[in-house]
């Protein structure tokens, strides 16, 4: 590095320091520690907005899958209790049988029991309207 005495002209205003300081010196000069650091890394705003959606997405990632874990639980809880009617539907069902035998050929008067081709299907779907559901 070179410095200059302010107001001369002279050969001798000038003086040179020597530009890489010794092993030794480097941590009693002043400025070696900056020397030494690594460059950090400045983000401007599109960086930052970039790095906070990211964020954001990860989040919504995870509540989603909490989510689904909840509706998987619901689903699971609701087959479980359609199961368990099972019983009751076929014991229905034997009662109607020994119903039906019991009337014997008067069974073919009652509107409900005679057999139908089927041409129409209606389906009630029933949802919930909270959350990822429905």
């Amino acid at each position: 590095l070179a410095t200059a005495t302010a107001f001369t002209t002279g050969p001798g205003a000038f003086t040179t320091a020597p530009t890489a300081p010794a092993l030794n010196d480097v941590f009693t000069s002043p400025g070696a520690a900056h020397r030494t650091r690594r460059a950090t890394i400045v983000m401007d705003g599109k960086a930052n907005a970039i790095r906070d959606r990211i964020t954001t997405v990860n989040n919504t990632k995870k509540i989603t899958s909490a989510m689904k874990l909840v509706a998987a639980a619901k689903v699971r809880r609701a087959q479980d209790s359609v199961m368990a009617t099972r019983p009751f539907s076929e014991t229905l069902q034997s009662v109607f049988g020994g119903l039906i035998e019991r009337l014997g050929g008067e069974a073919a008067d009652l509107p409900l029991l005679t057999q139908r081709e089927v041409n129409k299907v209606t389906l009630v779907v029933i949802t919930g309207d909270r959350g990822l559901c429905g």
